[in-house]
């Protein structure tokens, strides 16, 4: 399912999309999904750094995260 998001951009703006072929509704989902993820990361590692603070210096980030990688690989 998906909805409906509308922005206005100026003129001129949209004639050099139109121009160059730049199809705007595209290049707006794909940078949307780009900062969201962006985002995701930032509030992970935040998520991270404070799991690694309660549970001591026993466990380091790195070891979590290789962890997790290893885990996701197996799939």
């Amino acid at each position: 399912m998906s909805t409906v998001v509308s922005a206005k951009i100026p003129k001129e703006l949209k004639k050099k999309a139109d121009k160059y072929g730049i199809k705007i509704g595209k290049l707006l989902r794909e940078a949307l999904k780009k900062k969201i993820r962006v985002l995701e990361n930032q509030m992970l590692s935040s998520e991270l750094d404070d799991l690694c603070s309660k549970i001591g210096p026993k466990i380091r980030k790195d070891d979590i995260v290789k962890a997790v990688r290893s885990s996701r690989d197996e799939r």
